[in-house]
């Protein structure tokens, strides 16, 4: 693992994460580590304090070691979300600012370190708030499918916020442009059927997921609990209760828009982001 400790006998070599791996003091000899912040399917992310710019806070995240066969891969799939984050430059997307290698050539890169939780924190949200922070998602996918690209894991753990109460749409490690993929990838619980299917996807696919995540921040519950890809036929099968069945203060517009974002078949949902942001920000259905 390419990091660099103070001694031998560092004492946060040892030190409990939430990912088991050992904290490492240092990253490629400048970035100072504070803690860890999470891990997602092929990096840690830490919060640093960058040593060459007066111990200024950042959030970095780097690659995990992989088998050799794989490792360029993985190291060129590493690259490309950099980019594509830094591409897209919108004030509701975490924003980057640094991409580089270590001393043993692994990838890392800086970003903005934001000082609230995720989606998962709070929960139940209130709808009010809730409704404030789909528009600012909903301006980012707005964004990101008008370039044809699909961000194919919206959940609430990507969906972070600031402690202004704003959201801003992370890990775009499963970007990709509009069509069919090869590869199934995201979280089972907010996985459209278009993508187990293996059919051509577009912004629709991040619009199922918004709903699902809508679903969890509004009620705490996942409206297809599946704990697995394999699973998801069966729960599709059963129609979730409207979130205003489990928190009356849901009001009528939020609860329609949250449905009709759930339906399955993709034709007969929700057809746009600019479609979602018209409710959340003026409270009536508008398609």
């Amino acid at each position: 693992m390419a990091v660099e400790f103070t001694n031998a006998t560092d004492r946060r070599a040892s030190e409990k994460t939430p990912s088991g791996i050992p904290l490492p003091s240092t990253v490629a000899g400048r970035y100072r580590v504070l803690r860890e912040l999470g891990r997602g399917g092929m990096a840690l992310v830490y919060e640093v304090e960058d040593t060459r710019e007066s111990d200024r806070r950042l959030a970095l995240k780097r690659m995990l070691p992989a088998a050799e066969s794989h490792k360029k891969t993985l190291a060129r799939l590493f690259e490309r979300e950099f980019h594509s984050l830094a591409h897209l430059a919108h004030p509701r997307v975490i924003q980057v600012y640094n991409f580089d290698f270590d001393a043993e050539g692994v990838p890392y890169y800086t970003m903005e370190l934001l000082d609230g939780g995720d989606l998962r924190s709070g929960v139940p949200i209130a709808p009010q708030l809730l409704c404030q922070q789909l528009a600012d998602i909903c301006s980012a996918l707005s964004l990101l499918h008008s370039r044809r690209q699909v961000h194919r894991d919206v959940t609430p753990r990507n969906v972070h916020c600031t402690s202004d109460g704003k959201a801003k749409l992370i890990d775009f490690g499963a970007v990709m442009p509009f069509g069919p993929s090869k590869r199934l990838v995201g979280t089972p619980a907010f996985c459209a059927p278009e993508a187990l299917a293996g059919e051509e996807l577009d912004g629709r696919a991040d619009l199922f997921a918004l709903g699902a995540t809508a679903y969890y921040a509004l009620t705490g519950r996942y409206p297809y609990p599946a704990r697995d890809f394999h699973s998801l036929h069966e729960v599709w099968g059963r129609r979730p209760k409207p979130p205003s069945h489990i928190s009356l203060l849901v009001p009528a517009a939020l609860d329609e828009l949250v449905m009709a974002l759930l339906q399955p078949e993709a034709g007969l949902g929700v057809a746009s982001a600019a479609a979602v942001l018209y409710v959340v920000v003026n409270g009536t259905i508008g398609w």
